[in-house]
């Protein structure tokens, strides 16, 4: 599976939270990754609800680091 990168708002702070977008399998909300968003604090909430499109589900990979990502980097798993 590969990634492809893209950017999402203008905000480069050191992000603090991944937000995962995950597919719907079997009418389950909790399939597979297919786009992974990185947030600081102040975006954390917008990543969930808007930067993650339906019919993904978002969810905080509260165990993933995010040293090294900025906010609103995005990729996206084909």
């Amino acid at each position: 599976m590969s990634k492809t990168a893209r950017r999402i708002g203008t905000c480069t702070r050191p992000a603090v939270t991944l937000i995962e977008g995950r597919a719907p399998v079997d009418e389950l909300a909790y399939g597979p990754i297919r786009t992974e968003v990185y947030a600081c604090d102040e975006h954390a909430r917008t990543a969930r609800t808007d930067w993650i499109k339906k019919p993904l589900t978002a969810f905080t990979a509260l165990a993933e680091p995010t040293t090294g990502h900025d906010c609103g980097e995005a990729f996206d798993r084909d």
